[in-house]
């Protein structure tokens, strides 16, 4: 397992408003995530992420009119820490495709049970996955395949 770090920040409160009608979309085809909580922790890592290869990619949801089609969601378990060095919880990057967050590798949301979490806090993301770190200069690219 490999830990990245980073601090959790204020978010846009689409997930907060949105989840209660995509979860259990989500979960009928994913049903890990059932339980979560309507709503997301948002974290700057501090390096960046790509998900190339997730636990699981949803069909084409059609949870809102403005997605014409539908939207599609990536999930990937993880190991969350929130805040850094409490025991880890079993949560999941949620990685909406239309998401602006997509713009911005370091920038991820979480899915989780009910976490107490403060902005501002340090957090550690846990991946049990292969994954490639890139040396790129100003930041390693860390690429979960």
């Amino acid at each position: 397992m490999f830990w990245i770090e980073g601090t959790s920040r204020a978010g846009l409160g689409a997930a907060t408003k949105n989840l209660g009608v995509q979860l259990p979309m989500i979960s009928a085809e994913f049903p890990e995530v059932a339980s979560c909580r309507h709503g997301t922790v948002n974290l700057l890592l501090d390096c960046p992420l790509l998900v190339l290869a997730p636990d699981h990619r949803t069909r084409q949801i059609p949870w809102d009119p403005s997605f014409g089609d539908g939207e599609v969601f990536d999930l990937l378990r993880i190991h969350f820490e929130a805040p850094t060095g409490t025991a880890p919880v079993l949560a999941w990057l949620y990685i909406p495709h239309g998401s602006p967050h997509r713009k911005d590798p370091r920038c991820h949301e979480v899915l989780a049970p009910n976490v107490q979490l403060s902005t501002g806090a340090r957090c550690r993301v846990g991946i049990s996955r292969n994954a490639v770190q890139l040396p790129y200069q100003t930041w390693p690219v860390i690429m979960v395949v």
